[in-house]
């Protein structure tokens, strides 16, 4: 008698995966609710395969077990936040026309008695600090990712996958804030009222060009990813990567001042970027704990940190 066949591996999504299809999903209805396709067929068209890629891969993993295959479909949902931050450049102006700048700065002169913070840091402004804020601010997408490579090169399964998973949901509810309330930012929009323009000493004016030409006149003030993410990262790496902790904090720290600092946020993105990190870390980090011990282990993966 022939044995049968063992079942085939059932098809797993990870949570990334997840939460990338929803909110590709999201952007796309987004467009045809507000009949935008005309406008950026590019980019409809671009999210279409983006999701027909998010529902392929999961299941040609049932193919593919193999170690390459793994190391692909662990990273590859890293290149499409930044494709979704970029849509969102494009289509927050379309969707949410009129910007909130005028009521951010209200609460900003509520919080500080009457005044501008940027303004207020003009004391404490010299080229060589603003130099290296500038190169920290700029680093801000190489400190969530390291503790992520740190993770995965250590083979811990189980911590890459909650700490990415965190990340990557902290960056897309930031983009949702840009729909909800866009704002360009006190760098434009309290530039008359300060007394001197920022400058550095090396390759401050490169850096900020740089950053200039990829954002585009970005509404992505409110809330602030830049600290949303970064605090979430501080808090993962107290959970999974300790020894790393103090290094984080710092970095997370010299961000967030460089985020007022530079102009690019008013102070009340700041808190609201931490708030919103606080409600993640007490209320979704043990859901999202929860979905991901359940996930199968690929091939080559330990079970350190469970």
């Amino acid at each position: 008698m022939v044995p049968p066949k063992p079942p085939s591996p059932r098809c797993h999504f990870y949570p990334v995966e997840l939460l990338t299809l929803f909110m590709i999903l999201l952007l796309s209805s987004i467009i045809a609710t507000f009949s935008l396709i005309d406008q950026v067929p590019d980019i409809f068209l671009a999210n279409l395969g983006f999701m027909a890629l998010l529902l392929l891969i999961p299941r040609l993993q049932k193919k593919m077990e193999n170690r390459w295959f793994v190391l692909f479909r662990d990273w590859y949902v890293l290149p499409l936040i930044l494709v979704i931050y970029l849509e969102s450049n494009q289509l927050v102006p379309l969707v949410h026309p009129r910007d909130v700048d005028v009521m951010l700065i209200a609460w900003d002169r509520w919080l500080f008695a009457g005044h501008d913070p940027t303004v207020l840091l003009e004391g404490v402004t010299f080229p060589l600090l603003t130099e290296g804020l500038q190169l920290v601010y700029a680093s801000f997408y190489f400190l969530p990712f390291s503790l992520c490579l740190f993770l995965y090169l250590r083979g811990d399964r189980y911590s890459f996958r909650i700490c990415s998973t965190v990340i990557i949901f902290g960056f897309y509810l930031s983009f949702i804030g840009y729909y909800l309330f866009p704002a360009v930012g006190p760098r434009f929009t309290l530039n008359h009222l300060q007394s001197f323009p920022l400058s550095g000493v090396w390759i401050f004016f490169t850096i900020r060009d740089l950053l200039d030409v990829a954002s585009n006149m970005a509404r992505d003030c409110f809330p602030s990813g830049h600290i949303l993410v970064s605090f979430l990262t501080v808090v993962l790496s107290y959970r999974y990567l300790r020894s790393y902790f103090i290094l984080f904090l710092i970095w997370s720290v010299l961000l967030t001042v460089s985020t007022v600092y530079l102009r690019y946020h008013y102070a009340v993105d700041i808190l609201a970027g931490v708030g919103l990190a606080a409600a993640v870390q007490l209320f979704l980090l043990p859901v999202f704990e929860g979905l991901i011990e359940n996930l199968p282990a690929p091939l080559g993966w330990k079970d350190a940190g469970k």
